[in-house]
């Protein structure tokens, strides 16, 4: 396999180099250094990556690191123009890093690689910023280190909003959809029951009080699923009550008679 190397700049802990590996789904191509030999233990490489002219639009950023407390190779992709067909891609296969594609054919990819010789194996690239934090495949950006906050510093959550959100649509997961308490065996409170623990709560069973929902926010998912079980008893107290006056309507028909 032939590699073409080219050491374009050389100072202090930081060098760059440029080569060409030829690479394919089978043939998957070892990265190694300016010299031709394995990436160095306790530094940090940026990796990126283009593909010879094929009429696709490909390129790809990688960072990537040896991780001494477990004893591999690290890799995350930064920036994917995509990673089907012809795309140059890094993948860590048996502890070593490789440049490949996923296309059958075999395609001339350009590796611009930049080092930061940190002397320090633990060393894990958060002074990359936002290239280590954030990801890009396409037309996908994620994060998936935490969570986000937009308006806050201290998000509980994956994400976190301080202020209004607007979108048209907001579509919620959830599970245990409560259809159930259209079943025979649905206990449902009697009314003289539910009658008493409004008196005595100020609110529906279930449902958060004002002060829950003031000072700890609500689940959109938890709360939909918990108002469609409140709106499924009131169907069936009111079918109970329709039945209740049916019967009273007939007893007075026959007192009529």
């Amino acid at each position: 396999m032939l590699f073409l190397v080219g050491i374009s700049n050389s100072m202090a802990q930081t060098s760059t180099f440029i080569k060409t590996v030829s690479v394919s789904a089978t043939a998957k191509v070892e990265l190694t250094d300016a010299g031709g030999q394995p990436l160095k233990v306790g530094g940090l490489y940026r990796v990126k990556l283009a593909v010879s002219p094929t009429g696709t639009r490909t390129g790809a950023e990688y960072l990537v690191w040896y991780d001494s407390p477990t004893t591999t190779w690290q890799i995350r992709a930064v920036a994917l123009a995509g990673s089907t067909s012809n795309h140059p891609l890094l993948i860590v296969e048996d502890n070593v890093v490789k440049v490949y594609t996923n296309h059958a054919n075999g395609y001339a990819v350009k590796a611009f690689v930049e080092f930061y010789d940190t002397g320090n194996g633990t060393v894990v690239p958060q002074f990359f910023g936002s290239s280590f934090q954030w990801q890009r495949n396409a037309a996908s950006l994620f994060y998936l280190d935490g969570n986000v906050g937009i308006g806050t510093g201290a998000p509980a959550e994956k994400l976190s909003v301080k202020g209004k959100i607007r979108a048209q649509e907001i579509k919620v997961e959830t599970a245990n959809w409560p259809d159930y308490v259209f079943k025979k065996d649905y206990g449902l409170r009697s009314l003289d029951s539910l009658r008493l623990f409004i008196q005595e709560n100020g609110h529906l069973p279930e449902v958060p009080n004002a002060e829950s929902a003031e000072s700890e926010g609500i689940s959109l998912g938890e709360m939909n699923k918990v108002l469609l079980k409140k709106i499924e008893e009131l169907t069936l107290y009111l079918l109970e009550k329709d039945k209740e006056i049916a019967e009273i309507k007939r007893e007075l028909g026959k007192t009529k008679n």
